[in-house]
């Protein structure tokens, strides 16, 4: 059975592709990618009253990933091509706004850093104002408040299963590590920024102990103090099979809400005989 389950993973690939819907809905619409691409993890934005969805903007052709948007069009999200490229893949958008400035940092683990970009012109124009951190592969990092302080969470994966929390000074663009968590097994990578519901602080999380993209699961934070130590526990999951969507994803990874539109980001898996050459190409590029 090892080695049936070997060889169909060897030559099960896929793509990823982005959802929506408005808060209070129950069917999940996918948005639509430009051809030979793929979105994931979306982060939704809102704006003077415009919609966005930030997105890893996956190009087929050069097994990459960039950062690319959508913005949301009479209630229909559409893309507007790709904002951010680099040699190396990039993912996970977090953007969030300080003193009237909009700012982003992407996952760039393939470049073992962790960079912070600054709007020059929002939405379209993008420049990298500063490395947070270098030489150190981070993935997912993740802004969050607490107590009047900023925050970024990072997860590693080097030793041990880890969280890391920094505070995050937007004055002089600077990081301090402030503490640690570790999980047992691979259920505390973030999987979107944390947000209040009925009044309780809310982490979503992948659980990828069994395999990538299993779930997500969402954390309640129960307590948090000054140096950004929490605790949480497990209060619900979203499995892939209870998506309403035409597609009827394998897969979920990651979900985010600005009030008004929620998306997540779901894996259909199919037949690829190229999947493990695709994977070693990838690897060498995030290596």
């Amino acid at each position: 059975m090892k080695i049936i389950g070997s060889i169909k993973k060897a030559f099960t690939g896929g793509y990823w592709f982005v959802m929506y819907r408005p808060v209070g809905s129950k069917k999940w619409k996918t948005a639509k990618a430009p051809d030979m691409q793929w979105c994931a993890d979306p982060f939704t934005f809102e704006d003077h009253g415009n919609h966005y969805i930030f997105v890893e903007q996956y190009l087929t052709n050069k097994l990459k990933g960039c950062i690319g948007y959508f913005q949301f069009v009479d209630g229909t999200p559409v893309n507007k091509g790709i904002l951010i490229e680099n040699k190396y893949h990039m993912s996970y958008p977090d953007v969030f706004k300080y003193n009237d400035k909009v700012y982003m940092i992407p996952e760039s683990s393939a470049n073992n850093s962790v960079d912070l970009y600054v709007a020059d012109r929002f939405p379209d124009q993008w420049r990298k104002e500063k490395t947070l951190i270098s030489n150190t592969k981070y993935v997912d990092s993740t802004v969050y408040q607490s107590q009047n302080e900023i925050y970024l969470i990072s997860y590693t994966m080097t030793d041990n299963f880890e969280i890391h929390v920094f505070r995050l000074d937007m004055e002089k663009k600077e990081l301090k590590l402030v503490s640690k968590r570790k999980y047992d097994n691979n259920t505390g990578r973030p999987a979107g920024r944390i947000f209040i519901e009925n009044g309780q602080m809310i982490r979503p999380a992948q659980d990828c102990s069994k395999k990538y993209g299993e779930a997500i699961i969402f954390y309640q934070i129960d307590e948090i103090n000054r140096e950004g130590e929490f605790v949480e526990h497990e209060i619900r999951r979203l499995e892939a099979n209870t998506i309403s969507n035409e597609l009827k994803p394998d897969r979920v990874h990651q979900y985010t809400s600005d009030g008004t539109f929620e998306c997540i980001d779901c894996y259909k898996e199919k037949l690829d005989l190229l999947h493990t050459f695709k994977i070693l190409i990838r690897s060498r590029k995030r290596a």
